[in-house]
């Protein structure tokens, strides 16, 4: 007979080891072994072998029963134990618990906030297959956005096989008065689209035909929320809104579902674009419209782009050639003429960073500070877990006979090892508990401060009860697997002795180095803090080169209508109004920027200019600088026909020496081919965009009806309650008692860093919680040093030492980690600080002046944190210490 048909079969034998009693396995399986060869050799190997089989499956119920009624044993044990723990050292499972809590509910809360984020616009059908075109242009192409040219949809969809279907949109964030009836309502989210958006998006209908809804002119479709507020409970379809702003009735051909807080586009309404001439238009030299494409299933949005060069040059660069009589390819060697275009996903929209104008009628979210929180919420935990460590290992002197006693009755160190993740897994367990309280409460605060509509929903999904378990099973493995490898290693009788199990002191430098992570991140925390404080508060004291306070904006000027004059001549009678302007746009709104060419100049060296369109009491209004030259004179006729003013920077990019008098190629309003405007003032610089951005080209026009959009008024700084109702009697007596909707300048421009605002806010108080839980564990760890050291603070005492020296002994230690954090973490915060600060074209020096006092506030909090618990050790009765030697 062959060794293997004598040997037992492997896996009954793998099967019974694996099952058997610990103490009783060797002795089980020699007898089954020795009983498997007499079988063999009485019967034959293959009746031994079923016998084999048969004795472990039948042995099988018992040692599983066994087994799970001795497991149940010792995690009913191991839990009276933990409790017991918990219940004797209330301070420490404070410490731990409170600070596990803090941090799983920042990670909860920021779960929440990443899941909302990283979920726009991914409830269409098709989300996968929509892009939006997007264009590059300018200097090297640095210049990104949404904006094509209104033939570009039509002629992609014939031309271009991988598309499927196409919509232009035009989302532009401004209010119209919308009437029904009675009812009169300022309404913002109003977009204007081709029929063909409910063929690419998925906007369910509630009433209507969608293959019809927007096909013709003047009709509109409503969200549900607005049908009721126009209609209440009537239908309707067919009914008519009057949009004040244009003059024009638009009928109702549809209704669908409210627009979802996760679409990178918001609406109320959907007018048809074919209401706007300008959807006709068929140049290719004006961006106007977002484009949207639906490609067909299967194909390469990569490929698709790769055609977008010839399909340019096919249709703008004919035009070009007309206009120029140069040829393309000369042309776009020239930086005005480097347009070229680029896919951008759907999903990628309201997280991508480098297209300017996507966020028209939603807040746009930030992919870097999705990981930046999200990093620093990690942190945060890791901190609190980091306390779990120090403080569990710092106590090994009140667990260490414990340790022993139970190793002598006979548990080996996977026991121990289980028994303590056990304990760590209880707190992390009844932190989650707390965790779900604090993330409820805190969760519509820090939905306010993102102005996000987050909420505990996706939390009360049964389908993430596991990934929160999962947390607190991975938070209680983190905090708690060091430290029961640690006790687990102790030496039973060196312990029960009294004595020290091998060296703990080579578990001393991990914690060192603990102590120092903490700080670290403390510090880099801290430093953020300071430096965000600092950038914000520059922005918003910085000098602009204008005059923004007291500047009342008044939106939706142009109702007044030929009524302007004599509302303003009315208003100027108020002493507390100093002059009031009429422009088409204001420092820190939207500016087109219009191709411009000197007199003298080929056609190819036509550049864009941003462009502002305003009457002769802009410079009074904003205290604007004149350089050189004159302002725009009423009592001069040209002045509003063929004149200009340009900034300095304007002067400087196209080298004019004496601008004043130079001519520009007359190309907006009535023109005809030959017709010119003059330079007549130079303007100083100021910011009309945000600090993000450096100073650009600028050219200010002479306002016309048609650009007409604010009228904004300086007042001088008395009863501004009082001043505002006169302005808003006179408005509504020269509108027809429209309502009036106002902002001021300062808190209008401002709010061109809401978003580093927000972030700047939840940054500290990130900081703040950080900073507190490390605090704790420094306070947990200073606390158990110095009831370890009690009776040689009392024997020092005794002998003469001070308060001082008892204060310094203790705390020398860690103020030294501290500073090492300190001078470990300041090159990293002050190179990732210096990165964000980057994204400004205007923005503070770190100087290292920030970072000595951010070490000094680093010290001074671990210094006030270990002060007390010091001083209160050095002013303890020596007698309390020692009466128990």
């Amino acid at each position: 007979m062959s060794s293997q048909m004598k040997r037992p079969p492997r896996i009954a034998a793998w099967l019974m080891r694996n099952i058997a009693n610990r103490d009783e396995r060797a002795s089980i399986l020699g007898d089954l072994e020795e009983e498997f060869h007499e079988q063999s050799e009485n019967s034959g190997s293959l009746r031994a072998h079923l016998w084999y089989w048969a004795l472990v499956l039948v042995s099988l119920p018992s040692f599983v029963q066994h087994i799970f009624y001795w497991s149940s044993t010792m995690f009913k044990n191991y839990l009276t134990v933990a409790l017991r723990i918990i219940k004797r050292h209330k301070g420490f499972s404070f410490i731990n618990i409170a600070g596990l809590s803090v941090g799983m509910a920042a990670t909860l809360i920021m779960g929440l906030y990443v899941q909302h984020e990283m979920s726009f616009d991914r409830h269409h059908e098709n989300a996968d297959r929509i892009f939006r075109v997007c264009v590059r242009l300018g200097e090297e192409n640095t210049h990104r956005g949404p904006f094509t040219v209104p033939p570009m949809a039509a002629a992609m969809k014939e031309e271009l096989p991988e598309v499927e279907e196409t919509v232009r949109m035009s989302i532009w964030p401004r209010n119209y008065l919308i009437k029904s009836g009675e009812n009169a309502f300022l309404e913002k989210g109003i977009i204007f689209a081709d029929g063909s958006i409910f063929k690419v998006f998925t906007l369910p209908v509630v009433l209507g035909d969608p293959d019809t809804a927007l096909t013709e002119p003047f009709t509109v479709a409503l969200s549900q929320k607005s049908a009721r507020k126009y209609f209440g409970s009537s239908n309707p379809l067919g009914q008519s809104l009057r949009f004040e702003d244009r003059g024009m009735d638009f009928k109702v051909t549809a209704v669908v579902e409210d627009c979802p807080a996760t679409s990178h586009f918001q609406y109320e309404m959907i007018a048809s674009l074919s209401s706007n001439a300008n959807s006709r238009d068929t140049s290719w030299g004006g961006h106007t419209y977002f484009t949207y494409l639906l490609i067909k299933q299967g194909m390469d949005a990569a490929r698709l782009e790769a055609k977008f060069p010839d399909f340019v040059r096919r249709h703008w660069g004919a035009e070009v050639e007309a206009e120029t009589g140069m040829r393309f390819e000369e042309l776009v060697q020239q930086d005005q003429y480097r347009y070229s275009y680029f896919l951008e996903p759907l999903t990628d929209i309201h997280l991508s960073p480098g297209v300017e104008g996507a966020d028209q009628l939603s807040i746009k979210g930030s992919r870097s500070t999705l990981y930046i929180f999200s990093t620093i919420a990690a942190i945060i935990l890791l901190v609190a877990c980091i306390n779990f460590m120090n403080l569990s290992t710092a106590r090994f002197v009140h667990r260490s006979k414990e340790v022993g006693v139970r190793k002598v009755l006979g548990s080996n160190r996977r026991q121990l090892v289980l028994q303590f993740l056990g304990e760590s897994g209880l707190l992390a367990l009844l932190a989650l508990g707390i965790a779900l309280s604090f993330t409820a409460l805190i969760l519509p605060t820090f939905g306010r401060l993102t102005q996000r509509q987050l909420n505990l929903s996706a939390l009360g999904d049964p389908r993430t009860w596991p990934l929160m378990l999962a947390l607190a099973a991975l938070v209680g493995i983190i905090a708690g697997i060091y430290p029961a490898a640690f006790l687990s290693s102790f030496h039973p009788l060196r312990t029960i002795r009294g004595g020290r199990s091998g060296n703990p002191r080579q578990h001393i430098f991990l914690r060192r180095g603990l102590v120092i992570f903490q700080y670290a991140v403390t510090f880099c925390i801290i430093f953020g803090t300071l430096v965000v404080a600092s950038q914000l508060r520059f922005l918003r004291h910085r000098d602009l080169g204008f005059d923004q306070e007291q500047v009342l904006v008044i939106h939706r000027a142009s109702a007044l209508g030929k009524q302007g004059d004599a509302f303003k001549q009315e208003l100027l009678f108020y002493p507390d109004i100093f002059t009031i302007c009429d422009t088409g746009t204001l420092p820190g709104r939207h500016y087109d920027d219009n191709g411009h060419r000197l007199e003298g100049r080929p056609a190819n060296e036509e550049s864009p200019i941003f462009t502002m369109y305003a009457d002769s009491r802009l410079m009074e209004l904003l205290d604007l600088s004149l350089l050189e030259g004159r302002n725009f004179s009423p009592d001069i006729p040209t002045d509003w026909t063929s004149a200009v003013i340009i900034n300095e920077t304007t002067a400087k990019e196209w080298g004019l020496v004496e601008p004043v008098g130079k001519r520009f190629h007359k190309e907006f309003g009535d023109y005809q081919d030959g017709d010119f405007v003059s330079i007549i003032g130079v303007v100083k610089d100021f910011h009309f965009h945000s600090l993000h951005h450096r100073i650009q080209p600028m050219i200010i026009r002479p306002l016309s009806d048609r650009e007409w959009a604010y009228t904004s008024i300086k007042l001088r700084s008395r009863d501004l309650r009082a001043t505002l109702g006169r302005i808003e009697g006179s408005w509504k007596k020269f509108t027809g008692g429209q309502p009036f909707e106002y902002s001021f300048l300062d808190q209008d421009f401002f709010g061109l860093y809401l978003r580093e605002y927000r972030s700047g806010t939840i940054f500290s108080v990130f900081a703040a919680v950080a900073v507190a839980i490390a605090c704790l564990g420094l306070f947990g760890l200073i606390s158990f040093t110095t009831e370890r050291r009690i009776k040689e603070i009392g024997i020092r005492k005794v002998l003469g030492a001070r308060v001082s020296g008892i204060m310094y002994l203790l705390s020398r230690e860690v103020l030294i980690l501290v500073a090492a954090a300190v001078g470990l973490a300041s090159p990293l915060a002050f190179y990732f600080m210096h990165r964000w600060l980057e994204r400004f074209a205007y923005r503070i020096p770190v100087h290292p002046l920030m970072l000595l006092t951010t070490a000094a506030v680093t010290l001074g909090i671990a210094f006030l944190t270990i002060g007390y618990r010091a001083l209160k050790a050095g002013l303890t009765n020596p007698a309390e210490a020692l009466k128990h030697e």
